[in-house]
Parts: structure tokens; C-alpha cells; sequence
């Protein structure tokens, strides 16, 4: 009976976002990013928008309790 060599162990893929960007021949920008950092950005991203949807709706709501504005003198 033969035994056959165990699998070799295969390395985790990397989690996560890579992206290179050129400009040009002689600038080059690399920036990579974690699957948790990716999460903390889309966390932040969303907290911005649901703000900014709160403040609009905030103001819409007042503009009908705000007096006129002056009228201008003859």
C-alpha cells in the first residue's frame, strides 16, 4: 500500500480591495483596503447620507413656519 502526500495547504485568498491608479509614465498610486475597512467606510458613508436626507427634511418642514421676507421700500 501506498500512501499518497497530504494536500499542500493552499493560502487564504486575500479579503479585501486593491487598486492602482497611473497617470501618466511616471505616477503611479496604489491603495489597498480591508474587508473591515471597507465596512467601516460604507458605515460612514451612510451615516452621512441619512444626516444630510435628515437636515433636508428638517428644512423643508420649517420653510412654511418662517415669516416672508421683508419687502423692498418704494
Amino acid at each position: 500500500m501506498t500512501s499518497a502526500a497530504p494536500p499542500a495547504l493552499l493560502a487564504p485568498a486575500p479579503s479585501g480591495a486593491h487598486a492602482t491608479l497611473r497617470i501618466g509614465k511616471s505616477v503611479s498610486l496604489e491603495a489597498s483596503i480591508t474587508t473591515g475597512g471597507l465596512l467601516a467606510v460604507a458605515a460612514i458613508v451612510a451615516s452621512a447620507v441619512l444626516g444630510s436626507a435628515t437636515i433636508v427634511r428638517a428644512t423643508q418642514r420649517s420653510q412654511g413656519r418662517l415669516p416672508p421676507p421683508p419687502s423692498p421700500a418704494a
